[in-house]
C-alpha cells in the first residue's frame, strides 16, 4: 500500500486534502505514471465546487491544469523516459471516433476530460495514457509550465480566428484566459487589440500583457466595429456585443462557457455575414506551442500567477481562486 495525497471536492463548497492508502496500479504497455509538482485551479473547477456544473458533481479528485516528473514507464512508451518533465493533456479521448482519428481529440464524445468525467490529476500519484504527454525542457521552473493548459486553450481560440480577422480584435473579459488570449493574440500578430473587462487591475495587466486599448463594460462608442471578437465570457449581454460589435465579413469567437442557450441577432449575422465560431479546450500541437511559448520567454507568467499554496492548504487555494483579483493560484505538490 502506498499513501497519496488528494485535492478533493468533499461535497459542493467542500474542499479537502486527504491522505488515502491505494494500491499503485500496474502500468499497461502504454501507461506511463507520473507526480504531479503544480496543479492550476481553474474556473470550471469552481462551477464544479458551486454544484453548478451540467454533469460533474462532488464529491471527486479535481485537478486538470498540470506540470509533473514521469516516475514509471510502461513497456511500450517511446515518447517519455522516466524523470522527463511534461504536461498532460487532460483530455481522456477514446481515440477510435472520427473526431480522434482525425486529430481532433477535444471534440471525441461523450468528453471525457480530467476532473470532469474522468478521474482529476490532483493527487500525487496518476496513471496516464503516455500519448497524452508533452514534455517540456527540464530548464523551465515547474510552477510556469503549469500555465501551460490555459495557454493552449488561448492558441487554438486565436488559431480559430482567421488571419484578416486580427486586424483589430476585441477581447471581451479579462480573467486567465482573457489575459492569456490578449497574450497570444500578441504573439501571432494582431494589429490592434482592444479588452473589455470590470475589475480595474485586470484592466491594466491587459496593457501589460500587450492590449493597446481597455474599457469598462459600457465604454465603447456605439458606432465601433471590430474585424474579430473573443467573447471570454458567453453571457447573453456579452454575446449580444460581440455580435453587434463585429464589422460586416468579421469573425466573432465564443470562448467563454455559457451556462445555458444564448440568443444571437441571426437577421445581421446572416445579412453581413459574420460569422459565429467556437472554441472548445485544444488539440495537441496547441500544448506543443504552448510550451515553446513559455520556454522562450514569448509568454510571460509572472503576473498572472498571483499565489501558490502547499497541498495542505488547498481549500484556502479555492477560497483564494474566488476572489475579483485573483488571476491563476497554483497548488503545490513537492517541495
Amino acid at each position: 500500500m502506498t499513501i497519496v495525497s488528494q485535492v478533493k471536492f468533499q461535497d459542493i463548497g467542500v474542499v479537502v486534502c486527504e491522505q488515502v492508502d491505494v494500491t499503485l496500479p500496474a502500468l499497461a504497455a502504454d501507461e506511463v505514471r507520473i507526480e504531479p509538482a503544480f496543479i492550476g485551479v481553474c474556473g470550471s473547477e469552481l462551477h464544479v465546487l458551486a454544484g453548478g456544473h451540467p454533469f460533474a458533481k462532488p464529491p471527486m479528485v479535481t485537478g486538470h491544469e498540470i506540470s509533473a516528473v514521469v516516475v514509471e514507464v510502461g513497456s511500450g512508451v517511446t515518447n517519455a523516459r522516466v524523470g522527463d518533465h511534461v504536461v498532460v493533456d487532460p483530455i481522456m479521448a477514446c481515440g477510435k471516433c472520427r473526431a480522434c482519428l482525425s486529430g481532433r481529440f477535444n471534440l471525441c464524445e461523450p468528453p471525457q476530460v480530467a476532473g470532469f468525467r474522468a478521474p482529476g490529476l490532483g493527487r500525487s500519484s496518476h496513471v496516464v495514457p503516455a500519448r497524452n504527454l508533452h514534455l517540456a525542457p527540464k530548464g523551465l521552473a515547474m510552477e510556469i509550465l503549469a500555465f501551460a493548459e490555459p495557454v493552449a486553450c488561448a492558441h487554438h481560440c486565436v488559431s480559430r480566428m482567421p488571419v484578416d480577422a486580427r486586424e483589430d480584435v476585441l477581447v471581451i473579459g479579462a480573467g486567465t484566459i482573457g489575459l492569456s488570449i490578449v497574450q497570444a493574440l500578441r504573439i501571432m500578430g494582431a494589429q490592434k487589440i482592444t479588452v473589455v473587462e470590470p475589475e480595474a487591475r485586470k484592466r491594466e495587466l491587459a496593457l501589460q500583457m500587450g492590449a493597446h486599448r481597455v474599457v469598462a463594460p459600457g465604454e465603447l462608442a456605439a458606432e465601433e466595429r471590430f474585424t474579430g471578437v473573443i467573447d471570454v465570457v458567453a453571457a447573453q449581454a456579452t454575446l449580444t456585443e460581440a455580435c453587434t460589435k463585429v464589422m460586416a465579413g468579421g469573425t466573432v469567437i465564443c470562448m467563454g462557457v455559457p451556462s445555458g442557450p444564448r440568443e444571437i441577432p441571426l437577421p445581421s449575422m446572416q445579412r453581413f455575414e459574420r460569422d459565429l465560431l467556437s472554441s472548445g479546450m485544444y488539440v495537441p500541437s496547441d500544448f506543443d506551442v504552448a510550451i515553446a511559448w513559455l520556454a522562450d520567454g514569448s509568454f510571460d507568467t509572472s503576473k498572472l500567477i498571483t499565489d501558490v499554496f502547499p497541498i495542505e492548504q488547498a481549500a484556502d487555494a479555492y477560497a483564494r481562486a474566488k476572489q475579483p483579483e485573483s488571476i491563476k493560484v497554483l497548488i503545490k505538490f513537492k517541495n
